[in-house]
């Protein structure tokens, strides 16, 4: 009988072990402004989602100026530190008045989350490219070998925020890179981008009302002057922009996988040969609709879950499979063991 138990307890073990490999997470920003996790099971073709921290009680001047967004996150994975920028103007309009972002960072101190704080002061559109904040200023970024990395919105300039400190992160310096896909495009649209460790960039955007997937190598993007043109393909026709909205990425960090979500479709899509010479295809995980809120950005992929604290109102959306039930049991009992931080 003993000898029974032992192999079950044995085959549950190693069964638990394979399932929690397979898992991999993602990280995004809502249109409610909560941090969402999103666990990944590929081999079992699941998506479970769940909202935490609601960043805009930690952003000072929320609720007062105009045109405001949270957006730009990234995450460092060696540090588990947290990116994100607030971004708004002085004018009604979004593409009018003095428009600016705010860095801030989400830090991990000792295996835990200090409150987010601001890297600096508000970086201006007299300093940046004047561009409209309608979906953010900085929307698009990932972090990158020491920076935070970041697209202006209707505008192909790459901007550079370089961390620095050990205890208490900021910035000092900027820069910035025009023209970084190095081709007759001049505004870009919506979208995302992240970077691998080949020092590649990998992203989305929309072009002439269409979704397109771009390559651009660090080195020709931060060659302002003569650096060689970017790669893209029109992917419109298996992710219409019509019907599935724009292309948020997520991927690579800790992995060699590369993710999309669609801002419209709420559809998860694991991205097949985006290293290939001919356009990458898509292949959908999950059910449609998984995605519980638009994205307005999603980060790298870490291979363990962030302690990051959940919201007050908690919601979890797992996958209607038994992988999806078990993740969902997991998420209860680690939920009762984080100490939560409060949140608007």
């Amino acid at each position: 009988m003993t000898r029974k138990y032992s192999w079950w307890l044995l085959l549950c073990l190693l069964g638990g072990a394979r399932l929690h490999a397979a898992n991999e997470y993602i990280y995004g920003i809502g249109t409610d402004w909560k941090i969402y996790e999103m666990t990944v099971d590929k081999t079992a073709n699941t998506v479970s989602t769940s909202a935490k921290l609601n960043l805009s009680g930690y952003v000072t001047g929320w609720g007062t100026h105009n045109n405001e967004y949270i957006n730009g996150l990234a995450i460092d994975p060696a540090t588990g530190n947290i990116f994100f920028n607030y971004s708004y103007n002085n004018n009604t309009s979004a593409t009018a008045g003095t428009m600016s972002v705010v860095p801030y960072i989400y830090q991990k101190v000792n295996g835990s989350y200090i409150t987010p704080y601001a890297l600096g002061a508000a970086v201006t559109s007299a300093t940046l490219p004047a561009t409209s904040v309608g979906a953010g200023y900085l929307p698009r970024s990932t972090y990158y070998n020491g920076s935070y990395w970041l697209g202006v919105q209707l505008s192909d300039t790459l901007v550079e925020f370089p961390i620095t400190g050990t205890t208490t992160k900021s910035y000092s310096t900027i820069n910035q890179f025009s023209n970084f896909d190095h081709s007759a495009t001049t505004s870009l649209s919506g979208g995302d981008f992240v970077i691998g460790t080949n020092n590649v960039i990998y992203g989305s955007t929309v072009l002439s009302s269409a979704n397109t997937f771009f390559r651009q190598q660090i080195s020709n993007a931060t060659n302002v002057s003569s650096g060689a043109a970017w790669t893209n393909f029109n992917v419109d026709s298996s992710i219409p922009y019509a019907t599935q909205g724009s292309v948020q990425v997520a991927g690579l960090g800790q992995s060699t996988n590369l993710y999309v979500v669609t801002s419209t479709g709420h559809n998860v899509y694991f991205v097949n040969n985006y290293d290939s010479s001919s356009a990458p295809t898509f292949t959908q995980v999950g059910t449609s609709g998984i995605i519980p809120v638009t994205m307005t950005d999603l980060s790298i992929i870490v291979n363990a879950p962030l302690p990051v604290p959940e919201s007050a109102s908690w919601i979890a959306i797992p996958s209607l499979t038994a992988g999806g039930a078990l993740e969902w049991s997991r998420r209860r009992r680690r939920r009762a063991a984080v100490v939560a931080i409060s949140s608007a």
